[in-house]
């Protein structure tokens, strides 16, 4: 069977000029003998679904734009697409071949319910299984789906996984084949004893990065064919269900780099972000901080020199002031592209900051150019100050500020742009129980460890503490974040670039209570918690009248089956346990094995 992988990058919902690009490289396919030709998931719909007040008539375009494939396309095609369940994102998969169309997701459902299985009378959601070709094939959207073809009864002989999530920097998995050394695919490949193969997007939609790197892994692990990252490209690759091993020719997995991915997302998102909001280059404030010149090197990387603009604020300090002048000069910016302000509010460092972002309004708005915002993550979470922000992109807003210090390390191994004195001054948000930590950089890991185990990992508070220690500092880590909530927002369009965003993990308005660190003794078992409701759920119901209902014996039995698989599920999404696995971290990436953070230990011990 030969496979080939069309790794582009499109604009949502962008039917026609989408719907003709698939039909060029389905005739550049067929020169090639290709028998499936696979489309990356975001391809035609992108990443999120339209508004409810739009569905109808997207809907109707959507499907206009498939029925014109199935008459043009010159192979059989796999063409996903976004649907939506109440609002939620539903992908389906469409086999497009023979003049005919088939959801295949929707008919593994209708195959399940054909032969009397409804929705609750099995543990594994219904999963295609498609003979074509000669071979029997899977289609995977999610972890949980790369999990259930392994640990249920499916007969696949090649799993197509199609992921509708962008690059995380906690999740090495979602780099694709530039990450099979530290990623799940190889061992994913061995368990399910077939053929992988990963069709990945190139460029942006909504608030993601996706970073290409399709491959193809054969069923005992080794790499058949891989595509670059973050460049479009036409992959093709033979694939023999009956092959035992090894390949004749197998690829050498390269080594991961997340801190360089992430860089190289990150100038592609804020590329792609000024190309959608029309501006003909960027400008930023540069005033000394980390996070300023990390933005302003991003621009330059990202849009060319000559289309950067830089408003140098001086800080006051001799040092920073004499940072900011040397990055300008490194960056290479044209003299003329480099504003400096005089400080307006003498001895109101924050006001003068504040006047700065009015000026970058002015200059955006004056030269047609994109404002471009330096909060990161960890500001962002502990800082409620209000300040005032011209940007239109904050493209560090979902990176912790340890982040942040890579990403300039990294930078500098590629040319030496930001100066050393930038690195002196990492404004670590000051919290008690850390005075005894060697320096700032280490203070700065801890409480970005401690956000993101609570942010990405969605650890308790208890978890946490039992694993790092300094409980005092832990808990006012999370209170601080908490108390921020609702004001320390990103003035720009974020570029998503971590498992979970700081308002996907916002609590409730208003939310009094607040977790504490608790003794073992105090806190509940799955088992218990379980235990307890189900007997709960067999002899506390009532009927009418305060009479018990009249149940038969399995009624009774369904009852509490029913009971237990929804506690099961609820304590699998978190709602009692309290020792969690990196395989069960919440955020867009279900089901992940994320790689631990690059600056540090990962939350988790071996055990």
């Amino acid at each position: 069977m030969r496979i080939a992988i069309a790794q582009m990058g499109t604009r949502a919902g962008d039917f026609e000029a989408t719907a003709g690009r698939m039909v060029e490289l389905s005739r550049r396919a067929a020169e090639q003998g290709v028998d499936l030709l696979v489309f990356p998931a975001p391809a035609l719909c992108g990443v999120t679904p339209v508004p409810y007040v739009d569905r109808e008539g997207y809907l109707l375009d959507l499907a206009e734009c498939l029925l014109g494939l199935v008459e043009d396309l010159a192979c059989p095609c796999l063409v996903p697409v976004l649907a939506d369940l109440d609002g939620s994102p539903l992908p389906e998969a469409m086999l497009i071949a023979d003049g005919s169309i088939a959801p295949l997701r929707l008919a593994s459902y209708l195959q399940e319910v054909a032969a009397g299985r409804g929705p609750g009378e099995s543990d594994a959601r219904p999963l295609p299984e498609v003979e074509f070709a000669g071979a029997r094939l899977g289609i995977a959207f999610t972890y949980d789906d790369l999990d259930d073809y392994d640990e249920y009864e499916y007969d696949v002989d090649v799993i197509v996984y199609l992921p509708s999530y962008g690059f995380a920097i906690d999740d090495a998995s979602s780099a694709l084949g530039s990450s099979l050394t530290e990623g799940r695919f190889p061992a994913d490949a061995e368990a399910t004893g077939a053929w992988i193969v990963g069709a990945g997007a190139v460029g942006s939609y909504d608030a993601q990065v996706f970073c290409g790197s399709s491959f193809v892994l054969a069923p005992w692990g080794e790499l058949a064919a891989q595509a670059p990252s973050l460049e479009e490209a036409f992959l093709v690759c033979d694939v023999d269900p009956s092959a035992e091993g090894p390949l004749a020719e197998p690829l050498t997995p390269e080594v991961y780099d997340g801190t360089l991915m992430a860089w190289s997302a990150l100038t592609r998102g804020l590329a792609d972000a000024c190309a959608l909001l029309g501006g003909s280059g960027a400008c930023a404030v540069v005033d000394g901080t980390l996070g300023s010149m990390v933005t302003a090197a991003l621009a330059t990387d990202a849009l060319g020199p000559t289309n950067v603009r830089a408003l140098v604020l001086p800080a006051g300090d001799a040092a920073a002031d004499g940072a900011s002048e040397r990055l300008v000069s490194a960056l290479r910016l044209p003299a003329g592209n480099v504003v400096r302000l005089v400080p307006e509010a003498q001895g109101d460092p924050v006001l003068s900051r504040d006047l700065a972002e009015a000026h970058l309004a002015a200059l955006a708005r004056r030269e047609g150019l994109v404002a471009l915002g330096n909060e990161d993550k960890t500001g962002l979470a502990l800082d409620g100050a209000v300040r005032a922000s011209a940007a239109q992109v904050s493209p560090l807003a979902d990176l912790y500020r340890s982040d942040v210090v890579a990403l300039a390390h990294l930078r500098n191994t590629i040319s030496p742009a930001i100066p050393a004195e930038a690195f002196s001054a990492l404004g670590v948000p000051s919290v008690p129980g850390l005075e005894s930590l060697s320096s700032d950089e280490v203070r700065l890991e801890f409480i970005d460890l401690v956000l993101s185990s609570y942010v990405e990992w969605e650890l308790p508070i208890s978890d946490i503490v039992a694993e790092r220690g300094r409980p005092e500092a832990t808990e006012a880590i999370i209170a601080r974040m908490r108390s921020s909530e609702g004001r320390g927002q990103a003035g720009g369009l974020p570029i998503a670039l971590t498992s979970k965003t700081l308002p996907e993990a916002r609590a409730p308005r208003g939310l009094a209570w607040a977790d504490r660190v608790r003794a073992d003794e105090e806190r509940i078992r799955v088992e218990e918690a379980i235990e307890a409701l189900a007997k709960m759920g067999a002899t506390d119901v009532r009927g009418e009248e305060g009479r018990p209902p009249e149940l038969s014996a399995r009624d009774r039995d369904r009852e509490v089956h029913d009971l237990l698989g929804y506690l099961r599920d609820f304590s699998q999404g978190g709602a009692f346990s309290s020792q969690r696995g990196p395989e069960e971290g919440g955020g867009r990436h279900s089901g992940q094995e994320g790689s631990h953070h690059p600056l540090w230990e990962g939350p988790f011990s071996e055990n």
